[in-house]
């Protein structure tokens, strides 16, 4: 008669499951640029915020001959720059069951609504930084090849050495629009990933509907063109558009510094090249000198590489990457640390802290105004958590401010 050995499989109902917590975190979840603007912001109410600027000197002056005629009376130049307020949400929702599974340590990890808030509150600040970090438009990636009234869709990043998953995912909702802002499809979901992994220059997406695009158009999320926070680019992008209401055409003094090697016939990423738009931005600027160097984690790569035949000499500095701050160390460039921030794309952005400002009319704060944070769903038993922070960048001096942009490695 053949040995009966109890074993795992054959005595499963004997053995009990080891949960171990907490739930770990796998997101990153550094925000110095947002962290930085924190530190610059204003409370406010009412309709927008109306800022005045003097862009232009009185030009009535100069040197005339002895009885000659005098100079024509001038005067001075100045505008009025127009910040309009951005609203941005945090939503998430929790049954009655739920709540009451998840209410002590014996059924579940966490209480599940705590939880949620939690997270989300990092998830808002997170949406938050990639707005301060773009131009308001809202990217988030481009269209690589063409899909014609296709389920699937092959994807690349915003600009040149992102990643094309940088801020997609499963569960994404999305328009696709050209870059003159005509929108393509509305309402668009990802249902899964087939091709690509979260370092990959393209992806291949599987979407819940059909689309037809051209390469090149935009991937936005669902219903945000133009709504999100007017980032850092929206003012330093090296055109003369107006923004803020402000005619950069005329009104030179509210132009950034921007240098593009791409335009250059040499790309190659040198430390001159830097100390261009950095040397601009202290010529035409009206402050005290740089605080902060901004950068994405490639970028940092690409000047270590710069700094390896004196790394002896290479210094670092203290801080958190916000202004002023103390904490970590980055190495710097001319005395002013270097923070690489993952929502930043492929630019050196040069920055004095007195020329931000992070306008705030509401800060994450709940909707409340029943008297409490949970609002009662009237047709299931279920509660909705509504967060909301309303905000808006503006970029006192652009001038002031230098950026690289369109370089290669060295």
């Amino acid at each position: 008669m053949a040995n009966a050995f109890q074993g795992i499989s054959s005595g499963l109902a004997e053995l009990k499951n080891y949960y171990q917590g907490p739930i770990i975190d796998l997101i990153n979840e550094e925000i110095p640029i947002y962290r930085a603007c924190e530190k610059v912001k204003q409370g406010w109410s009412g309709y927008q915020v109306i800022r005045p600027l003097r862009t232009s000197r009185n030009q009535g002056v100069g040197a005339v001959a002895d009885g000659g005629n005098l100079p024509k009376i001038g005067r001075q130049t100045t505008v009025q720059a127009i910040i309009p307020a951005k609203f941005n949400y945090l939503r998430f929702g929790v049954t009655g069951p739920m709540i009451k599974a998840s209410q002590s340590d014996i059924g579940s990890f966490v209480r599940s609504a705590a939880y949620e808030l939690e997270m989300g509150y990092k998830d808002l600040k997170t949406e938050v930084s990639r707005q301060l970090s773009w131009n308001g438009r809202g990217d988030l990636a481009l269209v690589y090849t063409a899909p014609v009234a296709s389920t699937s869709m092959v994807i690349s990043g915003r600009t040149t050495g992102e990643p094309a998953l940088k801020y997609i995912d499963v569960n994404s909702t999305f328009d696709v629009i050209t870059s003159a802002g005509v929108v393509k499809a509305s309402g668009v979901s990802v249902s899964s990933i087939s091709s690509g992994t979260a370092s990959s220059a393209t992806a291949t997406v599987v979407l819940d509907q059909p689309v037809t695009a051209a390469v090149g158009d935009i991937l936005i999320r669902s219903g945000s063109q133009n709504n999100e926070i007017q980032g850092l680019f929206y003012s330093l992008d090296g055109a003369t558009t107006s923004v803020y209401s402000v005619d950069r055409s005329t009104n030179l003094a509210y132009q950034g510094n921007v240098t593009d090697l791409s335009a250059t016939g040499n790309t190659v990423l040198s430390i001159d090249a830097m100390q261009t738009p950095f040397n601009e931005g202290l010529r035409r600027g009206n402050v005290n000198g740089y605080n902060a160097v901004w950068t994405d984690f490639t970028s940092l790569r690409y000047y270590q590489k710069l700094l390896t035949p004196d790394k002896r000499y290479a210094n670092t500095m203290e801080g958190d990457g916000t202004f002023g701050s103390k904490g970590k160390f980055y190495l710097d460039f001319n005395g002013i640390p270097v923070v690489p921030d993952k929502d930043m794309s492929l630019k050196f952005a040069f920055l004095p802290a007195e020329v931000l400002k992070m306008y705030e009319l509401a800060a994450m704060e709940f909707a409340d105004e029943t008297g409490s944070m949970y609002i009662a769903q009237t047709d299931v038993d279920a509660l909705e958590v509504r967060i909301r922070h309303f905000v808006n960048l503006f970029n006192e001096q652009p001038a002031a401010c230098g950026v690289l942009q369109g370089y290669t490695s060295p």
